[in-house]
């Protein structure tokens, strides 16, 4: 790594905070595109720090009313003095450049026309928005180095954010129309690369912008179109760009061009996740590390149980209910998680106002002493090698399997106090083998402590309520859930009612 060495006429601290920014910020490779060759971090720095060290306390002042601290603004000026593009793009069939093959450019030239073509062009589109450096994920990670590829992984999300522009190459589009069939908008890497960019211009299949936009997150004409345009996806004369995505993506504006990452909205993210499909079954939990801002391991070969590790750490952070809102089959680690993102298409929260409310954990950090009012749930729920450790209230119901229903028999106010018969009827659609001891209990996740009285009774008077669904394993000793088709959920308005139910700890 080249050193920062000190120039006594260069701004205190810029050359420290350059170097930064080249080492932490920027790819470890680059295309250098006047020359068209690979060029690494130490070339970088050695390249622009003549011109670093010229900047002024002058230029400092031009960008400090965009930022509020002196560092904040030292970091705006070098983006802006050392600019580099990103490509976002779906990887032709055969013919991508390599990174072994650009030391042999002009030969490989030849022998893959098509994916040379496209990375001229991507730089012809870099250097026309002022960018010297281009980064494409085909040619600029050394795959043979596990050390590199690792970290292109996990910082992938930073370098696309840091990118003076990001370059979406839709190859399969002619038009703002073509994008319901646009094979970009299903990929599970492309949606990083849709949220993490703060500039993003697209081009179509002949590499004409699809927009008269310079930069396609932040359009000039900011004109609303009619539900009817939207519906009928617009052309960028009717419609900016960014509409069309928000309409085709569910992915609201505000997320599209200040997107926030880490573990919150949870539930909305993993359905965005749940349309898209990767090449390889690690890349599903391997393209989503950036956007919910955490750090795993990466492993080739591991399979299945690269989601599962995901999962896990969501899990463990995550603080609401919602991320068990899912349906379907279960990763094969653990009955608490999909098996897959797909599992989260089962139930859209953000239509739900009031299941939205009733997830929240009320979770606090740092909480000693009592339990905090409104808290949801078990609130100390842990992973451990039986799985998802959880106290729940299991309330006794009667299955029937024909019809693919509960019944919860429940008691409502009477004559005689909680005296009158008052059964709800909540739909399961569990299509598994019959349980052998036919003893069934659905238990809430959401529970209220407020519900829980006294002689093994639960009081349901707010929801919805989301459940899960169990029967005792063949030893009679444990609860095993059971997999559903749909979203478990009680929601019951008007009069309370109180049900019999037994507070046990189990094992998901």
């Amino acid at each position: 790594m080249t050193s920062a060495s000190t120039n006594s006429t260069a701004i205190e601290g810029i050359v420290d905070a350059f170097s930064f920014y080249v080492f932490s910020g920027m790819p470890a490779h680059l295309i250098h595109v006047p020359s068209m060759r690979l060029v690494d971090r130490d070339d970088v720095f050695n390249m622009y720090k003549p011109a670093v060290e010229a900047i002024t306390e002058d230029e400092l002042k031009n960008f400090s009313g965009l930022s509020r601290t002196r560092k904040e603004t030292l970091n705006t000026v070098l983006r802006d003095k050392v600019k580099f593009a990103m490509l976002s793009h779906r990887w032709l069939d055969t013919g991508e450049p390599t990174f072994q093959g650009m030391s042999e450019l002009q030969e490989d030239m030849s022998k893959n026309p098509a994916g040379y073509h496209k990375l001229t062009k991507f730089c012809e589109k870099a250097r026309e928005y002022d960018c010297q450096l281009a980064w494409s994920d085909t040619c600029c990670i050394n795959k043979n180095s596990s050390a590199e590829l690792d970290e292109a992984i996990q910082a992938m999300f930073n370098w696309y954010h840091n990118a003076a522009i990001c370059i979406a190459y839709l190859a399969s589009s002619s038009s703002v129309s073509d994008f319901a069939w646009e094979p970009w908008f299903t990929r599970g890497w492309t949606l990083q690369e849709l949220l993490a960019p703060e500039k993003m211009k697209f081009y179509g299949k002949h590499w004409e912008p699809l927009s008269d936009n310079p930069d396609d997150k932040h359009p000039r004409d900011l004109t609303t179109p009619s539900q009817g345009e939207i519906s009928t996806l617009v052309t960028p004369s009717q419609s900016d760009i960014l509409t069309v995505i928000a309409h085709l993506t569910e992915i609201e504006r505000h997320d599209l061009v200040s997107f926030s990452r880490g573990i919150h909205n949870v539930h909305q993210r993993l359905r965005w996740a749940s349309r898209r499909t990767t090449t390889r079954i690690e890349d599903m939990a391997y393209s989503l590390i950036g956007i919910f801002d955490i750090s795993m391991s990466i492993t080739y070969g591991e399979g299945q149980r690269s989601w599962f590790r995901l999962m896990e750490i969501i899990l463990q952070q995550c603080k609401s209910w919602e991320v068990f809102v899912w349906a379907g089959e279960s990763s094969p680690y653990s009955s608490a998680i999909p098996r897959s993102p797909k599992g989260y298409e089962a139930f859209d929260i953000q239509k739900s106002t009031e299941l939205s409310k009733s997830l929240d954990m009320g979770r606090m950090e740092g909480i000693v002493g009592e339990t905090p009012p409104g808290l949801r749930g078990d609130h100390a729920f842990a992973m451990t090698r039986h799985g998802v450790q959880m106290k729940l209230p299991l309330l006794d119901v009667v299955f029937d399997r024909p019809n693919q229903s509960a019944t919860i028999h429940a008691q409502a106010p009477g004559c005689l106090r909680w005296s009158k018969p008052c059964d709800l009827l909540v739909r399961v659609t569990c299509r598994q083998p019959k349980a052998q001891a036919e003893i069934y209990r659905l238990g809430i996740v959401n529970y209220s402590p407020s519900g829980l009285g006294r002689r093994n009774q639960y009081k349901i008077h707010e929801g919805p309520l989301l459940c899960f669904f169990f029967t005792l394993d063949p030893n009679g000793r444990s609860w095993l859930r059971l997999q559903t088709e749909n979203v478990i959920l009680i929601d019951h308005k008007g009069t309370p009612v109180r049900c019999r139910c037994s507070f046990e700890t189990v094992y998901i």
